[in-house]
């Protein structure tokens, strides 16, 4: 790298002189390098908050109501014997005490997961879904009503001869919930593609529920056809944390310059020292 003195002071933000860095004899090239992957996890950060509505930078309350996941609670540990133990976090943390870069890994760790199988998922399961440009949460928990409404309304040997005033009542309600859905219409005759649709939407319901906490939405994911860029995302922080860590040891005294701990991922989001970019 040529001048990394130079770089890290573009990085560094106003009122930290790169001189004291210098004078740490760390190698600031490995600083300079370790700096841009604070930016990579903010980068990340914000676009998933932006585009995704959910926030990596999770709150010590967040991350304590998070402990209500056995992945994230449950922490193993080798003992002198060489035996695994498993402790529970709750059992050791406040709900006040700071979220450790630790910590934030088990949550993108297990978060990734959820969202990569539901990726697959998709794809091979349900390649096309005919209702995700419109799709929220309370309109996915009405597609059973409505299917079952037009199967009831479908009567043996006559179809919907002297009923069809009731099915097009609830094929007017259904298209007017999905307008950007024009291959699901009309619904009597799209009725097993919406029901086992539903079946996807139902899915995504629950992975809402495991991490409400979080705020996640899957539904606004799909309406932005967003699954691969989030996933993207997800893996660049967690690839940046895990670079910070791996490669810190020759360049702690600069990290501390910089304000940066692992013990509180505040310090790495939030750290006026660092520049959003450089």
């Amino acid at each position: 790298m040529r001048e990394p003195k130079r770089v890290l002071q573009k990085i560094l933000g106003p009122g930290c002189d790169a001189d004291a860095f210098e004078a740490t004899g760390e190698p600031l090239e490995l600083v300079v390098e370790l700096l841009r992957e604070t930016q990579k996890c903010r980068k990340a950060r914000q676009w998933l908050l932006d585009s995704a509505g959910f926030d990596i930078a999770v709150s010590p309350r967040t991350f304590h109501a998070l402990l209500d996941l056995r992945e994230i609670n449950c922490v193993e540990t080798a003992t002198r014997d060489l035996d695994i133990k498993v402790e529970s976090l709750k059992d050791s943390r406040h709900p006040e005490d700071p979220v450790s870069i630790g910590n934030l890994n088990s949550v993108l760790r297990e978060l990734y997961r959820d969202l990569q199988g539901t990726r697959e998922k998709m794809a091979k399961e349900f390649p096309t879904l005919l209702l995700k440009r419109d799709v929220t949460a309370d309109l996915a928990a009405k597609i059973p009503g409505w299917v079952a409404g037009a199967r009831r309304a479908h009567w043996n040997g006559v179809g919907y001869l002297f009923t069809g005033w009731r099915v097009r009542g609830i094929e007017k309600a259904f298209r007017s919930a999905f307008p950007n859905a024009d291959r699901a219409h009309p619904l009597r005759a799209k009725l097993a593609e919406a029901e086992r649709e539903s079946e996807f939407y139902g899915f995504c319901a629950e992975t809402n529920g495991k991490w409400s906490a979080l705020g996640l939405d899957l539904f606004r994911i799909l309406r932005a056809d967003a699954f691969n860029n989030v996933c993207e995302n997800l893996e660049e922080a967690g690839n940046a944390l895990w670079d910070l860590v791996y490669n810190s040891p020759p360049a702690r005294a600069s990290l501390e310059l910089a304000g940066i701990r692992f013990d509180d991922i505040s310090t790495l989001f939030e750290n006026e020292r660092v520049a959003g970019r450089g």
